[in-house]
């Protein structure tokens, strides 16, 4: 069990919470003690008080989820049922689920502290709310596969010396001046989205476009597709907005 004392403001949500149990216990996030990672979320939630919690439903959905993870793996699995067209789909692991979630959401974790790093050298601060922003985007409103292939292709243009360069930020980069430049790009055609994030001129506008595409898949204006070309964002189908 953990003993070191926890406080929720430390976290930037649950994932963030879930990533410090698993390291403290030396886990291996894709074969977790999900018992034993339950029992001590359940613990720091139960020392905050719910009442200390307003405002954070996330850490409280979490824990029901957990809980009812914990259930499920007391119980036998039923045995696939086959319909008319053959055997039905197999049903999403929640435990995989769940690890997958957490994989994209340390892969933000780097990411985020090598941003930190290079804002040190210019003598300001990575921001704390565009941290809480992507978690809040990614973790909470995509299936986590799609999480997992749209950050890998967002950590590989981050990747790039382009973006690895120290420069002067320019800080007035907003979400809508991000909204309108996807609109346009996709406006005739599909777009790559490794083009749309390597056409940002600096880390900061790059950070913001991520969070804009994010949101627009999730609000239901864009959709996107795997093709050989890499990840494709196209404006949504009509009836799909329906």
């Amino acid at each position: 069990m953990l003993h070191t004392q926890i406080n929720i403001d430390q976290f930037t949500g649950p994932l963030d919470l879930l990533l410090h149990l698993i390291r403290v216990n030396e886990m291996d996030i894709f074969d977790l003690d999900i018992s034993s990672i339950t029992e001590q979320y359940l613990s720091v939630i139960e020392a905050e008080g719910v009442r200390d919690l307003e405002g954070a439903y996330h850490f409280l959905a979490m824990a029901a989820s957990l809980v009812e993870m914990k259930s499920r793996m007391l119980l036998p699995r039923p045995e696939p049922e086959e319909g008319e067209d053959g055997p039905a789909e197999p049903e999403i692991d929640p435990l995989t689920e769940l690890s997958q979630k957490l994989a994209a959401y340390q892969g933000i974790q780097e990411v985020t502290g090598d941003l930190q790093q290079m804002y040190l050298q210019t003598g300001r601060h990575w921001p704390r709310q565009i941290v809480e922003k992507m978690e809040e985007e990614i973790v909470y409103t995509m299936d986590s596969l799609s999480v997992y292939d749209l950050m890998t292709a967002f950590r590989e243009v981050l990747d790039r010396p382009r973006f690895r360069q120290v420069t002067i930020f320019r800080d007035d980069f907003d979400s809508e001046e991000a909204r309108s430049f996807v609109r346009e790009k996709i406006s005739a055609a599909p777009a790559r989205l490794r083009d749309l994030l390597t056409a940002q001129h600096n880390v900061f506008a790059l950070i913001i476009t991520f969070i804009v595409l994010l949101e627009m898949i999730k609000e239901g204006e864009l959709s996107f597709s795997k093709s050989d070309e890499g990840i494709m964002l196209e404006q949504a189908k009509q009836e799909d907005l329906i």
